[in-house]
């Protein structure tokens, strides 16, 4: 494992970090989630206050896969930032998933499923409300679909999951000529949400 200490971007230079308390997971880039959480007394149970600010130097995960190469799956869980650190990215990967925060962030999500659609116009979509409980969704959506289906989400926090169109076409094998089975998708589903949540553990 390499730890790289910088924070993820659009861009490479130097940005504020909002900090609540150190190393707490709400710190963030994004001074909309800074915003939010000081007048939302519900999320976590009082407003925040972030009275510290420091900073940091981004980079883009453009600039990491050409350092490091390219990973099968990545988690982006930036507290508001991921379309930010979406924007780094010019290339596909197999699986990928970001964190959205509704409804302030669905303007946002939605931007976010926009752009790994132009990254592979046929890469598919689900999403996670609780690891443990497996995807929501019975089937993988096309960017269309889901953004449908993302409109109409009413849970506080989503994980949602992309996969690319040569992971989708090559790594599960089809029962039929027609495609995968119901099975055999969701049982895809199963395993790739227990792997998430072996990385969030």
């Amino acid at each position: 494992m390499i730890v790289v200490g910088k924070a993820l971007s659009d861009q490479c230079g130097v940005e504020s970090m909002w900090i609540d308390e150190p190393g707490s997971a709400k710190n963030t880039l994004s001074q909309k989630w800074v915003n939010t959480l000081r007048t939302d007394k519900e999320r976590f149970g009082q407003a925040l206050n972030f009275a510290a600010r420091k900073e940091v130097e981004t980079t883009t995960l453009e600039k990491l896969f050409t350092t490091h190469g390219v990973p099968f799956f990545i988690k982006i869980d930036v507290e508001g930032f991921e379309l930010s650190v979406l924007r780094g990215m010019k290339r596909s990967v197999p699986y990928l998933s970001f964190e959205a925060n509704l409804p302030e962030f669905k303007p946002e999500g939605l931007k976010c499923v926009e752009l790994l659609g132009q990254l592979d116009p046929e890469g598919q979509f689900n999403y996670v409300v609780d690891c443990r409980r497996g995807f929501s969704l019975e089937r993988w959506l096309s960017g269309g679909e889901f953004s449908e289906a993302f409109q109409q989400c009413t849970d506080k926090s989503i994980e949602v999951f992309w996969r690319s169109s040569s992971t989708s076409a090559t790594q599960f094998k089809p029962a039929t000529a027609f495609g995968p089975s119901k099975e055999q998708d969701l049982s895809a589903n199963n395993d790739l949400a227990s792997a998430h949540e072996s990385i969030e553990g």
